[in-house]
């Protein structure tokens, strides 16, 4: 039989090919996809490389299904591959330090300049000329001591201001402010104040004690009535002070403290009296909040300053 017109043979139709799926039980299974021949043909002209080479992949070219990838740290392979584990990950801790390295330069600079302001700091106040003289103020308080507090109070400040005349707060400035600290609770009227010096009165009408504080400063106190009692640091005893005895408070000494009701007394702190600041106000912004208090502070504490910028640039001349 041929086709008409042409006279070419006809072929049988072509039979549709059976489904590419069985029926396993009641389930439905797909036969699984062929496997790519990777074979070459043996017509197909030899790769470049003799025979059995595999031909090297274009720029760009994507990798076939089941051929060989270049072996790492071969010929071809990046030098990032090769590498080992190990070394990978001393790579990533050295670059960890390069991140941090700026970080702990800056920390130790800082940490220099801070020991460096401290040094000179501590050589000023050695070299410095001071105003008042520990002794000064011990005999004058000594001199008043075992009257009563506010009338020996009155004398030692006209005799103050006759000595240092310019350097104490005049009688509108003066304020009897309440002291929160160490868990004791007093009450002081500041007289001078200056970076290195301040000059104070201090007492409390009830029995109260706590921890004195550590300081970057020197702190005596004259008693002009009542009693207080010290414990140092490292021993096992307190000792007992009355009416014309002097406290020596050293820099950086810790004690505990305790005054008797109607302590009153006279105080001269030498140093840097600003490090005094944070253990006198901590109680006062963490435990009381008295924020009017701590505003009565700082106010007299600027007007001292204030007094005693006055007093330097009055010597100048200015």
């Amino acid at each position: 039989m041929t086709r008409a017109g042409r006279g070419l043979p006809l072929l049988p139709a072509p039979r549709s090919p059976a489904p590419p799926y069985r029926w396993h039980g009641s389930r439905l299974r797909l036969p699984p996809p062929p496997t790519p021949c990777l074979r070459r043909h043996p017509e197909a002209p030899s790769p470049p490389g003799g025979p059995g080479s595999v031909p090297p992949l274009r720029a760009g070219a994507a990798q076939r299904p089941g051929a060989a990838w270049p072996r790492r740290g071969g010929p071809g392979s990046s030098p990032r591959a090769g590498r080992s584990g190990a070394a990978r990950r001393g790579a990533e801790r050295s670059g960890g330090m390069g991140v941090a390295g700026p970080w702990v330069l800056r920390v130790g600079l800082g940490l220099g300049a801070l020991a460096l302001l401290l040094q000179g700091l501590r050589g000023w106040l050695a070299c410095k000329r001071y105003e008042f003289q520990p002794a000064e103020i011990a005999e004058l308080a000594r001199h008043h001591a075992g009257l009563d507090h506010e009338l020996a109070f009155s004398k030692i400040i006209v005799e103050l201001r006759k000595k240092h005349p310019g350097h104490i707060l005049p009688d509108e400035d003066l304020q009897w402010v309440f002291v929160n600290a160490g868990g004791w609770m007093g009450s002081m009227c500041l007289l001078h104040a200056s970076l290195t010096e301040y000059v104070l009165l201090f007492g409390t009408a009830i029995d109260t004690g706590g921890h004195s504080g550590r300081y970057w400063a020197e702190i005596y106190d004259t008693i002009i009535s009542g009693t207080f009692r010290q414990w140092k640091e490292g021993t096992t005893r307190s000792e007992i002070y009355y009416p014309g005895d002097t406290i020596v408070h050293q820099a950086g000494e810790a004690t505990s403290v305790q005054w008797s009701a109607g302590t009153w007394m006279v105080e001269y702190g030498r140093g840097f009296v600003p490090s005094t600041l944070a253990f006198a106000l901590a109680d006062t912004l963490f435990s009381t909040q008295d924020f009017i208090t701590l505003f009565y502070t700082l106010r007299a504490y600027t007007k001292g300053l204030l007094l005693e910028a006055n007093a330097f640039f009055s010597t100048l001349g200015c």
